[in-house]
């Protein structure tokens, strides 16, 4: 039986082999630089310039009242202290995306290493404007748990344990914010089904185990969205977060822990005239990941067993579904369109994993013939400082 080990050791050699001899990596550490810069230069605007009083009342709600949605980080930093500040938000946010970003490069490594065209991938991967950057534009939301969650399943041991573990933390991140449930639930679940069942020999009792291992985050999806809403009257519950907080907490909007599936809904249809006309913009920003697109194109198609590659196309029409669902139902549309792009970054490394184990030469990044426009799209990439939060821009 393959081990873990096997898995992510095969990967990086199959993935070196496949690069061209003549690839120029000058531009492209030039394009690292350019991210990284802009990167520094986005903590230290959002430090000066922003005062995050949604993310702050986030971390001032907590289960003192009663179980309720969005409130268990409150609840944890609640058990250091009774009172907290807003510089907070800042160094929690800070530690997740600095967190995130050092355990994806990892990942990368493991799954495919930095030699030739692959650093060409690490930066469409990296630098792209729906990720790392995108993450700390919108710091405080809670979205990037996800991301990291997903990351950590794709490091950890595939063993025994590997379900619970996988179910525990996504049980954590539904009880953070119900909304991971469809934001990167249905992600974390194709690459724990690749890695644990797809990388392995089939056994019906593991399919069993794995199964049952997906009751605990859906029990709490459940409770999140039947028992979900703050069970104290609105000024209860604000005076409470006033009491909490250190620091000026002006403009909360309590409504959040109120609001049901209709309200939502009918918040997006009336956004909806405003939001349709900027798609295109979306489409736009992912077509200048043709790369990373047609790169993923060829990873499944490397993948020898049909068996594993309808594993993958059902995964992705569930992912769809999840996202489709987000669409309809939340008007915040320039994170869901990056939070689905990292997804499918991250599920990318589930697939490379997959096909270095049963397919044939990995294939290479960039492509003779598409040289100049692969470059440019990658500076265009590269220079888009973020997508946005609800709009684009």
């Amino acid at each position: 039986m393959p081990s873990h080990t096997d898995s992510v050791s095969v990967a990086p050699k199959a993935v070196a082999g496949a690069v061209a001899p003549t690839f120029d990596r000058k531009p492209w550490l030039i394009m690292l630089a350019v991210n990284a810069a802009l990167m520094a230069a986005l903590v230290i605007y959002k430090y000066n310039a922003d005062y995050p009083v949604i993310q702050y009342s986030y971390l001032l709600a907590t289960y003192h009242f009663g179980f309720m949605k969005r409130a268990l980080l409150g609840s944890i930093l609640a058990l250091f202290g009774d009172r907290l500040a807003i510089a907070t938000v800042f160094i929690l946010a800070l530690s997740v995306w600095l967190l995130t970003m050092a355990l994806f490069v990892l990942a990368f490594k493991r799954t495919f290493g930095f030699a030739g065209d692959r650093l060409a991938l690490f930066v469409f991967a990296f630098g792209s404007p729906f990720f790392f950057k995108n993450y700390f534009h919108t710091f405080g939301f809670f979205d990037i748990y996800g991301c990291l969650f997903a990351v950590v399943v794709l490091l950890i041991p595939a063993n025994r344990l590997f379900p619970l573990m996988v179910s525990a933390g996504c049980t954590v991140l539904v009880l953070i914010h119900h909304l991971q449930f469809l934001l990167f639930l249905p992600t974390i679940a194709v690459i724990a089904a690749i890695r644990f069942h797809c990388l392995r020999p089939i056994s019906k009792p593991e399919l069993v185990y794995s199964a049952l291992a997906a009751v605990p985050p859906c029990v709490a999806m459940l409770a999140s969205t039947v028992s979900g809403n703050a069970p104290v009257p609105p000024d209860v519950l604000l005076n409470a977060m006033h009491t909490r907080a250190l620091d000026p907490l002006p403009n909360v909007n309590i409504t959040i822990w109120y609001t049901s599936a209709a309200d939502e809904l009918a918040k997006t249809m009336a956004q909806l005239p405003k939001n349709l006309p900027r798609l295109p913009v979306f489409a736009v920003l992912i077509a200048l990941h043709w790369p990373l697109i047609r790169f993923m194109r060829a990873l499944y198609a490397g993948i020898g067993a049909r068996a594993h590659r309808r594993t993958i196309a059902i995964g992705l029409i569930g992912i769809a579904i999840g996202y489709l669902a987000i669409f309809i139902f939340v008007f915040d549309y320039a994170r869901w369109f990056s939070s689905a792009a990292v997804c499918m970054i991250l599920l990318m490394h589930a697939m490379a994993q997959l096909q270095a184990r049963e397919g044939d030469r990995a294939p290479p990044f960039l492509n003779t013939g598409s040289e100049k426009r692969d470059l440019a799209c990658g500076w265009a990439v590269t220079a888009i400082p973020r997508v946005g939060l609800q709009i684009p821009f």
